[in-house]
This record gives structure tokens, C-alpha cells and sequence, in this order.
């Protein structure tokens, strides 16, 4: 592992500052610690508010990221407030937390890590705490410590396995009295701890002691033979995972068992509360599901007690074979030819893929049963982690980045055991360890602390013509209320830029950008496909495309009366349908948000082709809330009348013959569709988006086969 350290650039910083700098170091290199693990801190003489010199611990808060670490991340405690703890003998988690409380310069800084009299407690000006991965391949060993011992001698500390807080802290510091001269500490399944005098030293040291372990490892896994020696683990020519005995799947084969089954997952691990799902392909996560050991070393437990709280004890490791995965996806005689791979359809793989989630599910309430104490509340039951032979990861989340934080996190444990098994045999906590820190009450504290999920949260939508002004309203409101998207138009490029800026101003992951025609059937299925590939599933599809087109009837050209079919009924169709197939596999229920017009109800002189085709589209809005009930999906429609403020749909051209239907000039136009209905009022894209975005939520899931109007009220419009 290489120093990431510039002198350049660190001189030029004030303490705290350098503390930020190598903290960000830490987070930026991830072999050493996972999203949201490891802490830093730094000591310094400040003046409290009364100007006294005082000695101030800066601590990493809890729940931070090493990775984007800013001053505000970090606590700033009374030193010698928390070296007085030391003459405790035993202190309780509450007390512990209260005191840290107390001890806090500034009230409104963030809870300090749990870890944080361990930095206290040692007397060393910097201090760094890491998951390193290769550490981890060391203490997660059966012969661990003497491993230990071998690579580093008396230059780090053994720490058996202790829960972190106040017991950690003062056993640390014990064990650093009987031997001074140590440049850090090894945490039993737990990571590393190295301190210095100095910002740099505390970091080159963390730097230096992984880089000792990955070379031991590597070199201890070069060249094994397939032999069984003893005191160590079974090694198959070099391959610590054993023989592969699983055939991945051809990469068309394998997204198209993913775009049928991933909705079936869905499905199951959302019986609780819904998630979002996040596949992971790489070869190294497909070495280990098609391995021979990976069955039963991914159910031996987590890493570190950081990996459990993301990705709970065990994942799931599906017991099934790549061949009958294959043959569900194989093409029929039907859709041969086409392009087009057909759905994955097996009754008998869905009923055992099912079944084995169910199965983990109950297995984790008899554990917590088992462990459980008085008032205690059971987490969801539901796999975090899925693995499955042929296919790869399958990860679970409150939403998409927390569903890649999980992935990356067990991608990490899969690291971990590559190393531990090249070197010995890996091994982690036991149950009741690990059930003491999977429902630890300060860890459950922190769900506590979470805003108020948002209406839309978990929530997956579709959404067609979404570049446009409407449809750009429609995408930003539902991402604001919660929703990932996938926004769909005929301009690719704008598609992934608004992609691009509702990610920057909402977080990673929540909108993608996709190219769809939805007159070309291809396109439509090709979106949807990418859709349940990118997040697992579909919750809600806006139907917004669509084109008008100004001529009376009798001199209507056939092609234009077509076009006008082909985009604001077949497009409406084909998006319908094929959102129909993948809400009715998922059996979660579902919406459909037609995009409809006041001339449905109220058409307009020389709009026939634009009233007729988009009439149609209503009539298919309310015969999908017909087939659509027993499914519970649910079917309506949004009714706007003349909504101009960026639309491309009021072309300039449009505007002059609309205006000549209505005797009108072409400025008087916007005024005179405000005039006429009975607000008199000015309708905006964020109106209709605020219509959809009510549709698309629990808010209003009675209803079905309405016609919302968003018009000012236009009295020949009237629904009723």
C-alpha cells in the first residue's frame, strides 16, 4: 500500500486541519476501511469560552465518512474530563455516552465515535483506527495472534475480541503500559490502531503495518499446492476459495435472468418495508459465489462488527445451479429473431428462490429469539446480502446508495476471507458476539436519529418524455420526495444530464438517463429492462410523451394522423404494458400515471388528430385500472390545459396556429388560455408535477381510474 501523504500540502496546515487531511487519506484508499468505519483524532491546547488553556481530543463523530471528512465531522472534547474515566473500573454504554455528552466543547458538534476515550485514553498526540482489509485477513484467523506475532513481533498489540467502548478503551491502555514502545494495536475482529506524534506518523505507521500484512499474505499465497497441511486450511493450487464448480453466465444470459427474478427478490425482501436493489458482477464476487468453499465460509460471519450492521451476521448464499438459471432465460421459439429476450419465466426457480429468502427470514427470528433481550425490537429478518452461483451480488438498501454502501461493504468481507484463507482458516465472532453487536443499543440509536423517510422513499419510477418542461418537473419532484427515476427520452444527452444534476443535488444513484422512442417496442423494453437491472424493480411509470399536431380534419394528412396515433396511443400502450408485466411479477402493487389533456373531455378545433389520439390514450388509462385492481396497481390520469412555461410542445409554430383556430394574435395566446378558466390562473410544469407526484404516493391509494385536472378549471372539462 502506497503513502498518499504530501508534505507539500500538509505543512500548510494548522492541526485540525491535518486531522481532516489524512482522515480523507484514510477514507480514500479502500482497502483500509469501509463507508461510514474507522475513526482519527488529534490532541491540541485551545481556549475554551472563558479563554482558558485547556486540552482539546478532536474525535471523528459518529455515523461520518472518512472519505468526505470536513472540520464539522469531528467532536471536540475535554481531555481532561475523559483521562478522569480512567480510574473507573467498569462504566455502563448509557454512562459512557452521557459523560462524552458532557464533555463536549460545543453542544451543537456531532456524537462523538463510541470509540472515542480510546483516543482519549492513549497519550499520543494522533491516533487512526482502520478496517484495513488485510489486517482483517490476519485476526479473523484461527491462529491469528501467533500470525500476528510472526509479521509484526512487539511493534503492535494483541487486543482479543471486546466490544468497543469503555472495556476496549481501558484494556488498550493497559495493554500499551506493559509495552510503551508498540506503534499501534491489533483488534481481534476488529482492525488496527496506530498512533503517533505527529499527524504523518500516526498515518505512515497505519500505511506501513497493512503493507506488511498484504505482503505476508501474498507471498504465504503464491504458489500453495493443493494440499491440506496442518494448521491450516485446505488450498486448491493457489486458489484460497477452492475450484470453481459453478459456470457464470453469459453476460446477455445473466441480465436477462436478472431483469425477470430481480422484481421476485424485490418482492420478498420488501415484505417489511420496501428496498432498492444493487447487482454486482465483478469477477472477484464471481469467483467467490461459483467457488467450492464459498457456500460455507460466507455463512462462518462478518468481518468486523462495522461489516455486520450493513450487511447483517450472514448473507444469503442461494443454493441453486447456474444451468437451471440458463435454461429459465433460454429463448423461445417466439422471441428468436426478434432482438428481444424473452422474461425469465420458471415457476419451479421462483418457487425455490422464494422459498430459501423465506427461509433466511425465519432463521433470523429464531436467532434473535434465541439472543434476544427484554424490550428489544427485531430488525428487519430479510437478507441485506444475497449471493447467488452463476449471477453474482445482489445487495439490498433504504435506497440506492445505501444498497451499493452494502454491497461494498461484503465485497470487502469477501477480501477479507481471500486473505484469511491463504494464510489459515478464517473464522469471525460468535453468535452471541455477533448478536450483541448486530442490536446494540448504541448502534439502534442511530436509526433513532434519521429524518422522517419522505413520501416517495423507496419508490421506484419511470418516467417518458421526462426532458421536456413537464416532464423535467415531474423527474426533480419525485427525486425531492424520494423516488429514484429513470428518465426516459429521444435525446440521450439531456436525459443523462438531468440524470446528472438530480444526482449532484439529491445523492448518488437516485436517477439514471435512458434513450427511449416509445413508438419502437424495442426501445420501450430495453428501458424498462435497464431500469429493474439499475435498481431491482418498478413502483410507479409517468406517461408523459407525447406530440401535437394542428390541422382540420379534412386536410389532415394520413401520416400526421398516424404519427399522432403512433406516439400518443401506441406509445402509451407499449409503455403500459410493459410496465403491467413487471408490476404483476413483483406483486407489489403499483401506478400508472397517464399524462393525459383537458381535450380529452373538452377537445379543441383543429387538435382532432391531438384530441383522438390522446382520447385513446385515456380509454387504455382506464381499462389498465380495470385489469389492473386485483394486482392492486393502480391506474389514473393527469388532465393539464395549456401549460407553456418551457414547454417544447407550444412550438412557435404551434402557438401561431393555435392562435389562427382561435381568431387570435399569437402574443395573446397564453393569456387567453389563463383567461378562460375560472382561476384565471397560470398553469405550470410544477403543477402537474405536484398533481403526479400525489398520484404516485400512499396519499392517494384509493384511488384509481381518476382523471386529476390541473387546468384552473375549464368548465367544459368537468370529469363529471
Amino acid at each position: 500500500m502506497k503513502s498518499l501523504w504530501r508534505d507539500a500540502e500538509a505543512r500548510r496546515k494548522n492541526a485540525l486541519d491535518q486531522l481532516v487531511y489524512r482522515s480523507r487519506l484514510i477514507g480514500y484508499e479502500a482497502k483500509l476501511c469501509v463507508w461510514g468505519g474507522g475513526n482519527t483524532s488529534t490532541k491540541r491546547i485551545e481556549r475554551d469560552h472563558l479563554g482558558r488553556s485547556i486540552k482539546i481530543l478532536w474525535v471523528k463523530g459518529s455515523g461520518s465518512d472518512l472519505k468526505v471528512s470536513e472540520r464539522k465531522h469531528f467532536s471536540p472534547l475535554r481531555l481532561d474530563d475523559l483521562s478522569l474515566l480512567l480510574r473507573r473500573e467498569q462504566m455502563t454504554d448509557e454512562e459512557m455516552v452521557e459523560l462524552l455528552s458532557r464533555s463536549l466543547m460545543d453542544p451543537k458538534a456531532p456524537r462523538p465515535s463510541i470509540e472515542a476515550l480510546l483516543h482519549a485514553f492513549l497519550p499520543f498526540q494522533d491516533i487512526d483506527h482502520s478496517h484495513a482489509d488485510a489486517i482483517l485477513s490476519v485476526t479473523n484467523t484461527k491462529h491469528g495472534r501467533e500470525i500476528a506475532k510472526k509479521i509484526y513481533g512487539s511493534s503492535l498489540i494483541w487486543i482479543p475480541y471486546v466490544k468497543p467502548g469503555f472495556t476496549l478503551a481501558k484494556r488498550m491502555y493497559e495493554a500499551y503500559r506493559k509495552n510503551p514502545k508498540a506503534q499501534g494495536a491489533i483488534l481481534e475482529n476488529h482492525g488496527l490502531i496506530t498512533w503517533g506524534d505527529s499527524s504523518k506518523e500516526s498515518y505512515s505507521r497505519m500505511i506501513q503495518m497493512v503493507s506488511r500484512a498484504e505482503s505476508y499474505i501474498h507471498k504465504k499465497a503464491r504458489g500453495r499446492s493443493a494440499t491440506k497441511r496442518s494448521g491450516s486450511a485446505t488450498r486448491f493450487g493457489g486458489k484460497p476459495f477452492g475450484p470453481s464448480i459453478h459456470k457464470t453466465l453469459n453476460e446477455s444470459a445473466r441480465k436477462e435472468w436478472l431483469r425477470g427474478f430481480l422484481p421476485i427478490i424485490r418482492k420478498v425482501v420488501s415484505a417489511r418495508k420496501e428496498v432498492v436493489l444493487h447487482v454486482v458482477t465483478n469477477p472477484a464476487v464471481l469467483e467467490f459465489v461459483n467457488s467450492k468453499l464459498g457456500p460455507r465460509l460466507s455463512q462462518i460471519g462478518p468481518a468486523t462488527p462495522d461489516h455486520m450492521l450493513r450487511t447483517k451476521r450472514i448473507p444469503l448464499f442461494v443454493k441453486i445451479n447456474p444451468r437451471h438459471c440458463e435454461e429459465a432465460v433460454r429463448p423461445t421459439k417466439q422471441s428468436q429473431g426478434t432482438g428481444l429476450l424473452r422474461f425469465a419465466r420458471n415457476d419451479g426457480l421462483t418457487v425455490t428462490l422464494e422459498k430459501q429468502i423465506e427461509s433466511f427470514a425465519k432463521a433470523h427470528e429464531r436467532y434473535f429469539h434465541r439472543f434476544r433481550k427484554s424490550g428489544m425490537q427485531m430488525l428487519d429478518p430479510y437478507p441485506r446480502v444475497l449471493l447467488i452461483p452463476g449471477i453474482g451480488l445482489i445487495a439490498t438498501g433504504k435506497d440506492k446508495d445505501s444498497a451499493i454502501q452494502c454491497a461494498e461493504v461484503y465485497e470487502h468481507s469477501i477480501q477479507t476471507m481471500r486473505g484469511a484463507q491463504a494464510i489459515d482458516q478464517y473464522r469471525s465472532l460468535s453468535l452471541p458476539l455477533a448478536f450483541e453487536m448486530e442490536y446494540w443499543s448504541l448502534e439502534l440509536y442511530k436509526l433513532t436519529l434519521a429524518p422522517p423517510e419522505k413520501p416517495l422513499a423507496r419508490k421506484i419510477a419511470l418516467i417518458t418524455g421526462a426532458c421536456g418542461a413537464i416532464g423535467r418537473a415531474i423527474s426533480e419532484k419525485l427525486v425531492r420526495e424520494g423516488a429514484h427515476i429513470a428518465i426516459c427520452d429521444l435525446d440521450l444527452k439531456k436525459a443523462e444530464k438531468l440524470a446528472s444534476e438530480l444526482d449532484t443535488k439529491f445523492g448518488i444513484g437516485r436517477a439514471m438517463g435512458l434513450k427511449m422512442d416509445v413508438t419502437k417496442e424495442k426501445d420501450v423494453v430495453e428501458s424498462f429492462s435497464k431500469t429493474v437491472l439499475e435498481f431491482g424493480g418498478l413502483d410507479a411509470v409517468v406517461s408523459n410523451a407525447g406530440i401535437a399536431h394542428i390541422s382540420p380534419v379534412d386536410t389532415l394528412a394520413l401520416k400526421d394522423w398516424e404519427k399522432s396515433l403512433g406516439v400518443n396511443a401506441t406509445g402509451h400502450f407499449l409503455v403500459a404494458r410493459e410496465a403491467i408485466k413487471i408490476l404483476k411479477k413483483q406483486s407489489l402493487g403499483g401506478n400508472l400515471i397517464f399524462i393525459a389533456t383537458k381535450n380529452v373531455l373538452a377537445p379543441g378545433k383543429d387538435f382532432g388528430a391531438y384530441s383522438a389520439s390522446k382520447s385513446a390514450e385515456a380509454q387504455l388509462a382506464r381499462i389498465c385500472a380495470i385489469e389492473g385492481g386485483e394486482w392492486e396497481i393502480r391506474s389514473n390520469m393527469v388532465n393539464p390545459d395549456g401549460v407553456f412555461e418551457g414547454s417544447g410542445l407550444w412550438s412557435q409554430e404551434i402557438r401561431k396556429e393555435r392562435a389562427n383556430s382561435y381568431g387570435i394574435k399569437t402574443n395573446q395566446l397564453e393569456a387567453f388560455y389563463q383567461n378562460r378558466n375560472l382561476l384565471k390562473t397560470q398553469i405550470l410544469p410544477s403543477d402537474v408535477a405536484n398533481s403526479v407526484a400525489f398520484l404516485a404516493s400512499d396519499e392517494s391509494s384509493k384511488t384509481t381510474g381518476c382523471i386529476l385536472t390541473v387546468d384552473g378549471g375549464v368548465r367544459e372539462a368537468f370529469p363529471r
